[in-house]
């Protein structure tokens, strides 16, 4: 057990659900990018939301901490902020704040020495001279460099004790985004876009990252984002994907902490944290996975004949005229189902974007690149394999 209770080898970054107070009316040289993980078009509703969009993400995002429209991070370079107090103080200071615009007990937990590694450092809080300085671009709110490099502004906290401005609880550490390398998927516009952030998921940068949520039901809700993403190998945006992640429960982390006396993530028993088990499918049921598969591919070529017909498409001419140009591909959403899990393993697909995509059963399934027949050949497969297998397996296509 760590012997020390003020100090802990984990930093914690906490979300909130976004305010649209916050951000500034106009323009500004950040404005694709705000404070808290933000796809445009979606709305985020509460902080459970936010955390699972990170997830999504594939990372945090940085920003200029906007508060009532006015930056409160110096030297107008974007940051993702940290806090170093041991998981106690942090939930009590949650509690004690009673803010949940501003701090909640939802966030991410990463090593400390890692995010020193990656920039990262504490705020300065306060500098000799008073809080009254001369700026070198007021409107950014970038102080002259004889005050305070340019390089370190980002870390610049104001303290004023006699004004009652004082901001040391936090116990803030703070990295500096200074490049756009940060990809994020919309999927409102259906596009990706780079901007500020960090890939906190990357296990070249962070060797384990903790989730911290606050029920064993959001705990199997955000696992499942998490797997989405596993099984693809890549967040959304393109990003990669780090295996190392635990989930903490924090209705179950108080209770220990409270008949424990302990302060520190690291002094939590395993079974604070919620673990998953895949059910494993039959030897039975990999055979009959086979055989409904066979039977697709033995009846590939009747459901092109019936589409044919159906179509009246009984000339070369008329195929290559008949429709616009598309795919289909069997597909599968539920990505906890064994049969799922195991279509994964064996390769007989691939997972894209928290969806399972069945690999090409028949030649007759690329016959005609018109998506209606795509579609026909792919939906008639689907209702070999929901009455063969499970009812799992739906249509996802596309326009070429």
């Amino acid at each position: 057990m760590n012997q020390r209770t003020d100090i802990s080898k984990y930093m914690i970054h906490s979300v909130r659900k976004p305010n649209q107070n916050d951000f500034p009316k106009e323009e500004y040289d950040f404005d694709e990018n705000h404070y808290l993980p933000l796809t445009y078009g979606e709305n985020l509703n509460n902080e459970f939301e936010v955390l699972t969009n990170i997830i999504r993400e594939g990372g945090l995002r940085a920003d200029l901490s906007f508060r009532k429209g006015r930056s409160t991070i110096y030297g107008n370079t974007p940051v993702i902020c940290f806090t170093e107090m041991p998981l106690l103080n942090f939930l009590q200071y949650v509690n004690l704040r009673n803010d949940r615009t501003r701090f909640t007990e939802y966030g991410v937990a990463v090593l400390k020495k890692e995010i020193y590694t990656n920039g990262g450092r504490p705020v300065i809080s306060g500098l000799s001279s008073d809080n009254e300085f001369e700026y070198f671009d007021a409107s950014k709110r970038i102080l002259k460099p004889e005050i305070l490099p340019f390089t370190e502004q980002y870390r610049y906290v104001k303290l004023d004790l006699s004004a009652g401005n004082d901001w040391t609880h936090e116990r803030e550490w703070r990295i500096a985004c200074t490049k756009k390398d940060f990809t994020v998927h919309d999927d409102y516009h259906g596009s990706s876009f780079i901007t500020y952030g960090l890939n906190i998921f990357s296990d070249m940068l962070f060797s384990e990252v903790i989730l911290i949520i606050n029920s064993e039901q959001e705990a199997k809700d955000i696992f499942q984002e998490v797997q989405d993403q596993l099984d693809s190998g890549y967040a959304k945006g393109g990003e990669e994907f780090c295996n190392n992640i635990k989930y903490l429960i924090v209705e179950k982390a108080v209770e220990y902490i409270n008949n424990h006396h302990i302060s520190n993530i690291e002094d939590l028993p395993e079974d604070i944290y919620y673990s998953h088990t895949f059910e494993t499918i039959s030897e039975a049921e990999k055979q009959k996975v086979a055989a409904a598969l066979k039977k697709c591919s033995d009846l590939a070529k009747e459901f092109a004949e019936e589409f044919f017909k159906i179509y009246n498409l009984d000339t070369e001419e008329k195929k290559l005229n008949f429709d616009v140009s598309g795919f289909a591909r069997v597909a599968s959403y539920k990505s906890d189902n064994k049969f799922y899990r195991y279509l994964l393993s064996e390769d007989l697909g691939s997972a894209v974007s928290g969806s399972l995509w069945l690999h090409t059963i028949s030649k007759y399934d690329m016959e005609l690149q018109s998506i209606t027949y795509q579609e026909f050949i792919c939906q008639k497969y689907c209702e070999v394999l929901n009455h063969e297998i499970e009812d799992i397996f739906r249509v996802s296509s596309n326009m070429d």
